[in-house]
């Protein structure tokens, strides 16, 4: 069963994202919305969890499998026409080069340093979805061991491999990429659906109230935290877990909560964003250039970093993020499930009950 409340927070977490790579920032504020990321790492060990949790309705037959099909096919397909622009228009592309090395790597989730300096593929936006993968072949090492609590031994294995990865993070990439605390959040999204599994529904029920205070309060911790607060009131340079993944937790724990006591949200629009977040964060930058680029450079008021210019920019590729989701994405996804995900039918973009 599709949780609404775990979508609209997905579409929030997308469309933050969406509004900082504009670069506008609110009167007295600076530019907010990478936190969004924090948010997607949290939401997935939640869901992860879920589906291999076995007295949930959910199912882990496939688990791996599905996972692929679900991330690489719009993955790889940007990425490969990005390569191609970038072969025959290099001018357009920045720090992004037409390097067939770079291309492998990236297509296989393999972080590497690119001339900007970045641990980035070369979709740049790709860099979480090295996480990603890298959290669900965790999770299937441990399924592989034990189903009955293959969500904590693949946390463990993500644990481990972080810290083992620490004393060489000066001298390698790929250990300097995996040791950064950033992966703790997968962790917390594990705890985050224990922690409501835990609670009763009748229970929940009785903590709506405090749950959606707390559900309101974190989102909005999250805008302030980056957005208005001094940098230098929380450990910033630190540990980006304490304080963007602490308050994800309490977002992703306090909607769940929400759903668990019948206060799941019927915003159909919302919801439907959440469903085409994946898409909204890959193309989301090259909708936000093609725009700065073609219309900005002659009508400043246009420019992303305008208001006017961040809202088009905005809505733009939300559009175009919902029509590749429904004509697309959502229709491939099903016949690769279908045809190659096992036998079970494709519950991906299910309607909630």
């Amino acid at each position: 069963m599709k949780l609404n409340n775990i979508q609209v927070l997905r579409a929030f977490a997308a469309v933050a994202v969406v509004v900082f790579h504009t670069g506008f920032a609110f009167p007295f504020m600076r530019p907010f919305g990478s936190f969004g990321v924090d948010v997607f790492f949290v939401i997935s060990g939640y869901i992860m969890a879920r589906i291999l949790d076995p007295q949930s309705s959910s199912s882990s037959d496939f688990f791996f499998r599905r996972r692929v099909i679900r991330i690489v096919p719009p993955y790889w397909f940007f990425t490969i026409l990005l390569y191609l622009v970038a072969l025959r228009i290099p001018q357009l592309m920045g720090s992004t080069r037409a390097s067939s090395i770079d291309l492998l790597k990236s297509l296989f989730f393999i972080p590497f340093t690119k001339g900007s300096g970045l641990i980035q593929p070369l979709l740049f936006i790709g860099w979480s979805l090295n996480y990603e993968m890298f959290f669900y072949l965790a999770l299937a090492i441990g399924l592989l061991l034990t189903k009955k609590r293959a969500a904590w031994l693949g946390g463990a294995i993500v644990l481990v491999t972080m810290l083992a990865c620490l004393p060489f993070a000066a001298q390698n990439v790929i250990a300097q990429f995996y040791s950064r605390d950033i992966v703790l959040e997968f962790l917390l999204g594990i705890l985050s659906y224990y922690l409501c599994r835990a609670v009763p529904s009748a229970t929940a029920r009785k903590l709506r109230l405090p749950a959606l205070l707390i559900c309101l309060a974190s989102g909005l911790l999250l805008i302030a935290t980056q957005g208005i607060f001094p940098r230098d009131t929380f450990p910033f340079n630190s540990s980006r877990v304490l304080v963007f993944g602490a308050l994800a937790f309490l977002l992703v724990t306090a909607a769940s909560l929400l759903s668990q006591a019948d206060w799941d949200t019927k915003l159909t629009p919302l919801v439907l964003i959440g469903d085409a977040s994946y898409i909204l964060y890959l193309i989301h930058p090259y909708c936000e250039y093609s725009i700065d680029r073609f219309f900005g450079a002659r009508f400043h008021w246009l420019r992303g970093v305008t208001a006017p210019g961040a809202f088009i920019g905005v809505s733009v590729s939300i559009f175009v993020a919902v029509l590749l989701h429904l004509y697309a994405e959502r229709p491939t996804v099903r016949f690769l499930n279908r045809n190659f995900g096992g036998k079970r039918k494709s519950t991906e973009f299910a309607p909630a009950k």
